[in-house]
């Protein structure tokens, strides 16, 4: 099972622009000034880097109620039933990065004021947290530079702020991001143990501060720019955790004949049109030959039902789109099946609503040396 959950708030922090407030801008940047570039016509002489800051606020609480109810198992527990958390987030525009890089999530160590600016406003809005204060220009709160200090050990110039988190074991995520030709720079970090510490009240959730590392931020080297989309984007590329677990369940596989026809029609039996936010579906899949071997029988072909194997999976997207909203997963989105036949589960509360999605089949066989796809007829539109 995924179960998506969307920030409350999100900007980013310019080091050059120390007392700018982005707080509904539709993008979330990361890039890099080095010295000795051109910027707006003049020569840069000084580094300077921007970081990203993005809060779940309630949703945490939300994650935190669900593991109460057994809804969700507990997060990063040391066994089978754990969740794992992770951060998407989706690029916009990507130039000049480097081969290989990597990006760095700690947790906040202060609260902060959102703010209602863009960058481009002119004159530059100053109603909310910017590189130098964690409210606004007029209360000027700066950034702790004690417990989490972003000054001594962080900023690349003589410029004090840029945010103040925790850091240790435990509290520190990371990905790695290289060129190739299936290379993508959209992030999904293993968020995992940052989560825990909030969802324990370790810590108070100020939410995630993003940067690159601190040699890629104190370099002369070239980092480029990542444009990601935030939480005001007017596209279905919000930022998103996503709580992903194994709930899989196989004790009907003896029930049904698994389907060993080379060429298969897996079909979606109880899809509906709709689905409300406030539903729990559950699919019920079942599968055919395309062409029944010739044989003597009393009925049809057609109506006896086979299961999918049990390396089955399902991913979800969006019809219009064709987003990838749940990847597929070998363990979070493996294919159940009970004594009724294959299934899955979806909770809907979690789509945006009044948009189309489309499920997407995958069936693996022969130790996955033949995959195959299905993604044809399988919509539905979920309302308010």
């Amino acid at each position: 099972m995924i179960q998506l959950y969307y920030p409350e708030r999100d900007t980013t922090l310019y080091e050059r622009y120390p007392d700018k407030n982005t707080g509904i801008d539709q993008m979330l940047e990361l890039t890099k000034i080095t010295s000795g570039s051109l910027l707006d016509g003049e020569l840069q002489g000084n580094t300077y880097n921007s970081r990203i800051l993005i809060d779940f606020g309630n949703q945490i609480t939300a994650i935190s109620d669900a593991i109460a109810s057994g809804d969700i198992p507990p997060i990063g527990a040391v066994n089978a039933g754990s969740a794992s958390v992770y951060l998407n987030m989706r690029v916009a525009y990507a130039s000049d990065l480097p081969y290989s890089y990597t990006l760095k999530a700690f947790p906040l160590f202060e609260n902060w004021t959102n703010g209602t600016g863009n960058y481009n406003d002119i004159p530059e809005t100053t109603n909310g947290v910017s590189w130098y204060n964690i409210d606004n220009k007029t209360q000027a709160t700066r950034w702790s530079t004690g417990s989490a200090p972003s000054y001594n050990d962080y900023s690349v110039t003589n410029i004090q702020g840029g945010g103040s988190w925790y850091t240790g074991s435990g509290y520190e995520a990371s990905q790695a991001f290289q060129a190739g030709i299936n290379a993508s720079p959209d992030m999904r970090m293993d968020v995992t143990d940052i989560v825990k510490r909030w969802v324990n009240d370790t810590i108070e959730n100020y939410g995630f501060i993003i940067k690159r590392t601190t040699p890629d931020e104190r370099s002369s080297n070239i980092m480029g720019t990542l444009k990601f989309f935030g939480l005001d984007t007017h596209t279905i590329y919000v930022p998103r955790l996503e709580v992903v677990w194994n709930d899989t369940i196989l004790t009907g596989t003896g029930s049904f004949t698994e389907i060993t026809d080379d060429i298969y029609v897996p079909y979606i039996k109880n899809i509906r049109n709709e689905y409300r936010e406030s539903d729990n579906a559950i699919f019920r899949i079942a599968a055919r030959p395309q062409f029944p071997r010739r044989s003597y029988a009393t009925s049809s072909h057609y109506i006896t039902e086979y299961r999918l194997p049990t390396s089955s999976y399902y991913s979800i997207q969006d019809a219009v789109t064709n987003e990838t909203i749940i990847p597929f997963d070998t363990v979070a989105t493996k294919i159940s099946c009970d004594t009724a036949g294959s299934y899955f589960k979806l909770r809907l509360n979690t789509f945006q609503p009044e948009r189309y999605y489309k499920i997407v089949l995958k069936v693996e066989r022969n130790g996955g040396a033949d995959v195959q796809t299905f993604g044809e007829g399988f919509y539905f539109k979920v309302v308010r």
